[in-house]
Formats: structure tokens, sequence, C-alpha cells
């Protein structure tokens, strides 16, 4: 059986969250489910003793949580950052379903430091969100109200995760973790940067095809090495379309390496 403290590498983070009452609600049902860290992002409104006067018995979940200004910075140390949505778009056709996924999370979650991330209660995770989550999982329910409220999704994922972290066994070929989330940001950003200097990205609007080509990379997670080696590719695009082109233009003429 894997060990329980798989949970303590887990951490759920609301983002914008508008209702405290929802904060410790969500609180009461991560302790319910044996999870125990809780991250705000940029909460409205926010009444801490509100929040845990829901939560019960769980208001240390509520004490402890911890508050951010931006959703990249509570990201920064997971390895694996997974987003949820009730929607449907363009840049959420990938979204997984959230049982059928919960097993692969909690193999991963062996050695890799998890956020699950919910968007606030009006509107969920913008494209601009969405776009820092490396999986997204949609949770099945009603076509003609698919929206649920923030406390109950995070019970219901909560849930989900804590039935297959209690079943599954630990594999084989799970020991490698993830580069963290920072590190991966930073590497998107300069390959933006790069495609842009060779104008495969328009200027004027990159994240249409950056977020494919992010969704792409995110799939199987990206390891330490992988990461360098696109910081390496990006880098020698920019000094490509810098002033690159004439040095690989000489050395080709004269027959030297290019490296």
């Amino acid at each position: 059986m894997m060990p329980i403290d798989a949970r303590e590498n887990f951490v759920f983070v609301l983002v914008s969250p508008k209702s405290s009452g929802n904060v410790g609600a969500a609180a009461r049902a991560l302790m319910n489910m044996g999870f125990a860290a809780l991250r705000l992002v940029a909460p409205r409104g926010y009444d801490p003793p509100a929040a845990a006067r829901r939560a019960v018995h769980a208001a240390g979940i509520v004490e402890r949580a911890r508050c951010f200004d931006r959703l990249s910075d509570a990201l920064a140390d997971r390895t694996l950052t997974i987003g949820t949505t009730a929607r449907t778009g363009t840049y959420r056709g990938e979204a997984r379903e959230l049982r059928a996924t919960a097993p692969e999370i909690a193999t991963l979650a062996v050695n890799n430091r998890v956020a699950i991330v919910f968007g606030p209660e009006d509107y969920g995770l913008a494209n601009r969100e969405i776009a820092q989550c490396q999986w997204l999982l949609t949770i099945p329910s009603a076509p003609a109200y698919p929206s649920l409220n923030l406390a109950h999704a995070v019970a219901i994922v909560a849930y989900e995760l804590a039935l297959a972290l209690d079943g599954a066994p630990r594999p084989v070929g799970c020991d490698e973790e993830f580069a963290p989330a920072a590190t991966v940001e930073a590497m998107h950003q300069r390959m933006e940067r790069a495609l842009i200097a060779i104008g495969f990205l328009p200027e004027a609007n990159p994240g249409h095809i950056m977020h494919t080509l992010r969704a792409m990379l995110g799939r199987g997670g990206l390891r330490p090495r992988e990461v360098e080696i696109l910081n390496g590719v990006a880098r020698q695009i920019a000094w490509v379309a810098g002033d690159g082109a004439a040095t690989l233009a000489a050395k080709r003429r004269d027959g030297r390496k290019l490296r």
C-alpha cells in the first residue's frame, strides 16, 4: 500500500476565493480526507476568523494556510501543477476526468510535490491561470448545471485522491522528480521570447500557440535535464535570431563545427 504520508506532497490552491466561508469549508473537507496544506491566491475580502469558524475542527488548516499575491508564486515549489475546470473551450480540451486520472496522480505524488488548483466561485480559472497548470481535471456533472460549489469541488477531488492514494501500490519507475514549476515557467517565457524573435509567434498575440506548446510539454511532466535542454534550444534560437546567424553561416562556409 502507498504510505499515508504521500498526502504531505499535496497542496490545494484556491485562486481568488470570494467567500471566507468556502475557504473554511474547503479546509474541513481537506481534513476529512487526510490532507493538510491549503494556499490562497489573492483572496477577496478574506476574513480568517470567519473561515476558521466554518472549518470547525479544521481551523488549524486555515491558520496555517499560506497567502500569495500571484498564482505563480503559490506554485513555484511544486513539480506537478493540476488545474480544475468545469468549462470547455479552446484551452480546456485536454481536461482529464478526475476518477480515471486520480491513480496516476497518486503514483506521481510519491516523489513529486503536487498542487491542485481551483478557481474563484463566480468564474473559475482564467486562461492565464490555466496556462500555469500542466494538467487539467474535470468532475463529470449534469450538463444542464456543471458548475460545482468551490468547497464541494475540493471535497470531491480530495476524496478521489484519498481513495487512489490509499489503494495504489508503489509502482516501479516513479522515482524521478519533475522540475519545479518556477523553473518550467522561466523556460516557457524564455522559449516564448525566442520564438517571437524568429517570427514563429506573433508578438502582438503569442499566447494562443504558446498555450498549445505549454500543454504539449506539460503532458508527461518535464525532468530537470529536459528543461535544461529546452532552455538551451531557446537560447540558441535567440542567438541565431540576433547576431548568431552570420557566425553560423561563416562556420558552415569554412567547414567548422557549429558548436
